[in-house]
């Protein structure tokens, strides 16, 4: 195939015991923004690659597509043949006072791209973050967020929000347009010649059930010229364990603004365990007023990503710089978090599992959690912070 197949416009870890500065205030003053979108592959060598990438900037009412139901003409035409101009069409239509734009070209596994938008709170079509992109090679397979309101750019105050979004392979979207026959004539990015290409499925968008197995000749077993030089996809296995096909950072332009940001979220991922090797992550509570934080050790809920080995009852107990225990928890209580969680757009626990969290208002200052482990064996954890608006 060459690349006139494909339309032509073609978490983070710290180190255990880092400080880290959450809560902080900058300013009084709310002001327009210029904000940096940056998308970039945290596929492998060998691994997935997706192109054209559509950023949305809207009011919270634009939805692309929605689980369980008939994909639109302008997302099938972006899921199966990269091609955005149907979305970016719908977009300006749906959200006439919105922002979009088109990271234009196929993404390689490593690569990053970054747009930059010019945003104000007070225009309400400039709350909320959504983003779409097929993934190649596929049939009709595609990352985006089905929840519109799922990332605000700004919270009710006019403060801006800076984050990551992790996006898991285990969230690849199907679009249920196109039969997933993995024959190289009808997948983009391989040999299909021409879009709309492959057979008619006529389904519901859904997620993906992954590629064939390597060696029963589907995409893990094939080679694209599209590049220019040969690219094969043996790494490419969404649906492995904990595998991660990009991050999305938001993040205020340095020196553009004096605009009011503040730290609402930081996470880290690894192994814990007893005795030396007790997971211990730090933060710090910004000068001010005591603030409410939400912290959360995740262990068995990870399972809903993939990850292996997570450890199976973790508990977590915040202490000041003095080594006095503010507060602990082992096995969460929807009744005690549940509204916290809600606020911050936390990804939800499983109903009575044994993941940790505990609620706290905490005084300026350093403070470290400590994850406890009841066993012998290391486990994987996802610890959390959240400062949680009033």
């Amino acid at each position: 195939m060459n690349s006139n197949s494909l339309h032509p416009s073609l978490r983070f870890l710290r180190p255990v015991g880092a400080l880290l500065a959450i809560c902080a205030v900058l300013t009084t003053t709310v002001s327009a923004v210029q904000v940096a979108v940056t998308v970039r592959s945290t596929t492998p060598a060998h691994g997935l690659w997706f192109v054209n990438p559509v950023l949305t900037v809207h009011d919270g009412t634009y939805d692309a597509f929605d689980a369980g139901a008939t994909a639109s003409a302008a997302v099938e035409s972006s899921a199966e043949d990269g091609n955005p101009s149907g979305l970016q069409t719908e977009f300006g239509v749906a959200q006439p006072h919105g922002l979009s734009a088109v990271i234009a070209g196929p993404v390689a596994p490593g690569r990053s791209y970054t747009q930059v938008f010019d945003l104000d709170p007070a225009i309400p079509a400039h709350r909320y973050l959504s983003y779409f992109s097929m993934i190649i090679p596929s049939n009709d397979g595609f990352f985006g967020n089905d929840n519109p309101t799922a990332y605000p750019l700004f919270d009710d105050s006019g403060y801006f929000i800076p984050r990551s979004i992790p996006v898991w392979g285990a969230a690849v979207w199907d679009a249920g347009t196109e039969v997933n026959d993995e024959v190289a004539a009808n997948v983009a990015f391989l040999a299909q010649a021409a879009p709309n290409t492959g057979p008619t499925e006529g389904g519901t968008v859904g997620i993906h059930a992954g590629f064939k197995a390597a060696g029963l000749g589907g995409i893990l077993d094939a080679t694209s010229m599209a590049p220019g030089t040969p690219v094969t996809f043996g790494a490419a296995d969404f649906k492995a364990n904990g595998y991660q096909v990009a991050e999305i950072t938001v993040s205020v332009i340095n020196g553009a603004s004096a605009t009011p940001s503040r730290f609402v979220n930081l996470s880290a991922r690894g192994p814990a365990g007893t005795g030396d090797n007790t997971k211990i992550v730090g933060f710090v509570v910004s000068p001010g007023a005591d603030k409410p934080v939400l912290v959360r050790v995740a262990g068995p809920s990870l399972a809903n990503f993939n990850v292996a080995g997570f450890l199976a009852d973790p508990s977590v107990t915040v202490f000041d710089a003095d080594g006095n225990a503010m507060g602990s928890n082992d096995n969460w209580v929807a009744a005690e978090v549940g509204d916290a969680v809600a606020t911050v757009g936390a990804f939800a626990f499983d109903a009575d599992s044994a993941d940790a969290a505990v609620m706290l208002t905490l005084a300026p200052g350093a403070y470290t959690a400590h994850v406890g482990n009841p066993g012998t064996t290391d486990g994987v954890v996802l610890v959390e912070f959240y400062e949680v608006s009033n």
